[in-house]
């Protein structure tokens, strides 16, 4: 009786132990608005590092589909941006006077220039379900 006490007392907790080591992370999501509904929209998720080179993530919305997103994201400032790819080629078309294709930040950005991370990123610390971008 004595060694099945012993091995009772050595028995790990049964209760899920989560590592220190994983933040938590937080849904950041919203809708496309503006969009025709006949092409590909592309969402992108960015961070200061890489910003408008790398994304840290992408979502893509198909022709027809809900234009809604999600992302799920640890704590920190982020910015969202989305184009409605009209020409099927992937990427946001260019003109001399800014975007040819319809395109927007989660956070409005209007100057006459290229944005900088810190005029359309949003601190993240909690869910965030209306992100909503609007294509102009």
């Amino acid at each position: 009786m004595a060694s099945c006490i012993v091995a009772l007392t050595l028995a790990p907790p049964l209760t899920p132990q989560i590592p220190a080591s994983q933040p938590r992370t937080f849904q950041l999501a919203g809708h496309i608005i503006g969009s025709s509904g006949k092409n590909v929209v592309y969402i992108a998720l960015w961070q200061a590092d890489g910003f408008l080179h790398r994304p840290a993530q992408q979502f893509r919305i198909n022709p027809g589909a809900g234009p809604v997103f999600q992302f799920q994201v640890p704590a920190g400032r982020w910015a969202l941006s989305a184009f409605e790819d009209r020409n099927g080629n992937g990427t946001l078309d260019m003109g001399l006077f800014g975007p040819r294709e319809p395109s927007g930040f989660w956070r409005p950005f209007t100057g006459h220039h290229t944005p900088r991370f810190d005029e359309v990123a949003s601190p993240i610390d909690r869910d965030t379900t209306n992100a909503d971008i609007s294509l102009k």
